[in-house]
């Protein structure tokens, strides 16, 4: 666990272009941060197709889809993808890489999303306030999107606002402010990160029409 010098509670919202641009994560793979490692995603790399051909999504929102760094070697099947992210700078580089890839520079907390069957958001309310997380929450609904495939902390028994470094922190999409129902499907992801520190880091599976915030 980090102790009381590593910790912050959270004073205002992350710059993610700057995260971005210096590598704050520190990954020398990815700069979206070392859970975007192949390493760490080896899990859902392999269950991801599976599980959007029995859900029979045709359109994936992936946000934020960070700099496409392991999202590139699934195979999604000639299903409709969408990468989103709030960085401009990441945005323009991932269309630069990868040119027949649908790349928006949107913001998921305050931007009207494009419709999709599915939307992905995995390690990313764990670095937004609580009131931007649900907001985010609302906003996948209000898209009219009807699944949420999203990162859930199963352990976590109290959501907090104090923040590892300043940067994130473990949330429980079951728990208050968010109390989202049982998940349809719950996915743990074999995360390694800090040993087994995280070993609970989890993909839920929510139908959006049963969400209610």
């Amino acid at each position: 666990m980090a102790n009381a010098s590593e910790t912050a509670t959270f004073q205002q919202p992350l710059d993610f272009g700057e995260i971005y641009r210096k590598n704050v994560f520190g990954s020398a793979e990815s700069h979206s941060g070392n859970g975007s490692s192949l390493e760490q995603t080896a899990t859902i790399r392999q269950l991801l197709p599976g599980l959007l051909a029995r859900l029979g999504v045709q359109t994936l929102l992936d946000a934020p889809c960070g700099d496409f760094h392991w999202m590139r070697h699934v195979d999604l099947g000639g299903r409709t993808y969408i990468g989103a992210d709030v960085v401009e700078e990441l945005i323009a580089n991932n269309r630069n890489a990868f040119p027949g890839v649908d790349f928006r520079c949107l913001d998921i907390v305050r931007d009207p999303l494009p419709r999709a069957d599915l939307i992905l958001c995995r390690d990313c309310l764990v670095h937004l306030r609580a009131a931007d997380a649900v907001e985010a929450v609302r906003n996948f609904k209000r898209s009219g999107a009807t699944y949420l495939l999203a990162t859930t902390f199963t352990n976590t028994e109290q959501n907090e606002e104090t923040f590892v470094r300043g940067l994130w922190r473990a949330l429980n999409l079951q728990k208050p402010p968010f109390n989202l129902p049982e998940p349809l499907e719950l996915f743990n992801e074999n995360c390694t990160e800090a040993g087994t520190l995280f070993a609970d880091k989890s993909l839920g599976l929510w139908d959006l029409r049963q969400v209610q915030l």
